[in-house]
């Protein structure tokens, strides 16, 4: 996002949100439909974003990233309203796979890369069989590195874990990937995907 499109935000400019928006809103929601499957509840979550961002766009400064901004507002959201829903289950711990984690699903992702390249339905089976055998984190970060283009350290404050634990999480995964797609042509498309 240029500079002046935010000032034109924070000094009011109707028609510079809803740029901001659209050039977001797609983003935001595709992640937050990873986090929790419910539509409506993403969708809310998104809108309470953009409506908070709006009333208080004075006093907010300019982020380094917006997209990472507004990736870390919904991941918020999701998870406050996921505690509120949840009383009594310990959820979303971001330092253990193994608690009740939700589930990160790429299918979405993938299909959108894959429909692109017009890959058949077989070979997008192959991906998605091969991308669940990851953890939920192991996607997650995956997703938002190379989907979503965030850097390490974006990641790690979005998530709140370490450098080493994205980077080593982002190894294992891309390590599993390459050895459950060894003996495929999908290999190729998938070092692509993740690589360019």
């Amino acid at each position: 996002m240029k500079d002046s499109t935010w000032q034109q935000v924070q000094a009011g400019d109707n028609e510079a949100f809803q740029r901001l928006h659209n050039e977001h809103v797609r983003h935001l929601l595709n992640y937050g439909l990873r986090l929790c499957g419910s539509i409506s509840t993403v969708e809310d979550c998104v809108q309470d974003v953009f409506t908070e961002l709006w009333i208080y766009r004075s006093s907010i400064t300019q982020p380094t990233s917006m997209r990472f901004y507004l990736l870390k507002a919904v991941r918020n959201k999701l998870k406050a309203q996921y505690r509120r829903e949840q009383l009594f289950v310990s959820g979303w711990d971001d330092n253990s796979d193994t608690l009740v984690q939700p589930d990160f699903n790429v299918e979405s992702s993938s299909e959108q890369k894959l429909i692109q390249l017009e890959i058949d339905l077989q070979r997008r089976d192959q991906i998605k069989a091969a991308m669940n055998l990851l953890s939920p984190r192991q996607r997650e970060i995956i997703y938002l590195r190379y989907f979503n283009e965030l850097t390490y350290d974006q990641i790690c404050a979005l998530m709140g874990i370490t450098y080493q634990t994205a980077r080593s999480q982002v190894y294992s995964g891309l390590k599993i990937l390459r050895s459950e797609l060894k003996d495929s042509p999908l290999l190729m498309l998938l070092s692509f995907l993740f690589f360019f």
